[in-house]
């Protein structure tokens, strides 16, 4: 396979072949498929530069327009959708109705539709995602990071991962800093209503123990400076682009902690494996337990729970630790082999 059409609804800048978003994994896709010669991507460009960047010289955004002019190709090559929205929905429709076959297109979910929407548009926007699933799920191949996803329609399992050799070197045991009386928690994700970001800061004030909440995220558009809570013990910070930066994040924390009401397959719980710290999640998201053995540790929403269970943790460190090396982490390399099977592969 020499050429395939990606259909994503982030939005990107580029220059000299360099491009700009704000979503790391769609990055790690693109990079997963860097043996093809000629990728098309249908995606929004802006005139703003976002966190991530990384040069591809195989990348070429192409205008919706062009689909028409280029049918007889495009039909011969494989096609991959990047999450289901209603851009991408539409899309999908359009080139179905130009006679794409359901052998060569793919949908990728990367996470649950139906409760991100819900928690965005309450039961209408629950419903609107599961007319253009249903509709979609018979007419392409659908790949998913978790079955949950798609419930009891069949889906092929694929595991995304941006862990790289270095997020598995040079691990430490134990707390960085044995002698700080306090707690170190770390969320790291975008400051979106489903990611439970407010939730997580509101307990924080409550707590009574000694705790310490480092944030790391986008959130130009969710949290401004001035809007911050007065605690000297909330510190949160922009996106971190560079591997190296986030690493010492997580090395220097003791628990990070999950708040999002949905997942399928967050990285995060990669990353913070990888780097033995155990993590805290809230009871809704407890099936993550089944794709994770290790480290996982769920409690309820509320000031009681947290605070038991931070308790329970720092007791029980070394031993969380210990059992933390046994769970198996996918690895961007494992990642790409599992892409190669589908799209280089004729």
């Amino acid at each position: 396979m020499s050429k395939i059409l990606i259909i994503s609804n982030d939005k990107f800048y580029n220059i000299n072949n360099k491009f700009y978003n704000s979503n790391k994994n769609t990055f790690t896709i693109l990079d997963s498929l860097k043996k093809i010669k000629k990728i098309y991507l249908i995606a929004r460009k802006v005139k703003v530069k976002k966190a991530f960047n990384k040069k591809f010289d195989n990348v070429n955004i192409v205008k919706l327009i062009s689909l028409f002019a280029n049918i007889k190709k495009i039909r011969q090559m494989k096609i991959l959708m990047i999450s289901l929205t209603p851009y991408n929905f539409f899309v999908s429709v359009m080139l179905l109705f130009l006679g794409v076959k359901k052998k060569n297109f793919f949908l990728f979910l990367r996470s649950d539709g139906f409760i991100e929407y819900k928690v965005k548009f309450g039961f209408i926007g629950y419903y609107l995602y599961g007319l253009m699933f249903y509709f979609l799920r018979n007419k392409l191949k659908i790949l998913s990071c978790s079955k949950s996803i798609t419930g009891n329609f069949k889906s092929k399992l694929i595991f995304p991962s941006e862990i790289s050799n270095r997020w598995l070197t040079k691990r430490t045991r134990g707390r960085q800093n044995k002698k700080n009386k306090s707690v170190n928690l770390l969320y790291v994700g975008r400051f979106r209503d489903e990611k439970g970001y407010s939730s997580l800061i509101d307990l924080h004030q409550k707590l009574s123990i000694n705790c310490k909440l480092i944030m790391v995220g986008n959130d130009e558009k969710k949290l401004k400076k001035k809007n911050y809570p007065n605690n000297k013990n909330l510190s949160i910070f922009g996106q971190i682009s560079e591997d190296q930066e986030l690493i010492k994040f997580y090395d220097d924390c003791d628990i990070m902690i999950l708040p999002s009401y949905i997942e399928a397959y967050p990285q995060v719980i990669l990353e913070s494996l990888s780097r033995l710290k155990p993590i805290i999640i809230f009871n809704e998201i407890k099936h993550l337990k089944k794709t994770f053995k290790y480290g996982l540790i769920n409690c309820k929403r509320d000031k009681k729970s947290l605070e038991r269970i931070i308790k329970k943790i720092m007791t029980n460190y070394d031993n969380i630790q210990k059992n933390i090396l046994k769970e198996k982490i996918y690895s961007k390399q494992s990642f790409f082999a599992e892409m190669e099977k589908f799209f280089l592969v004729q």
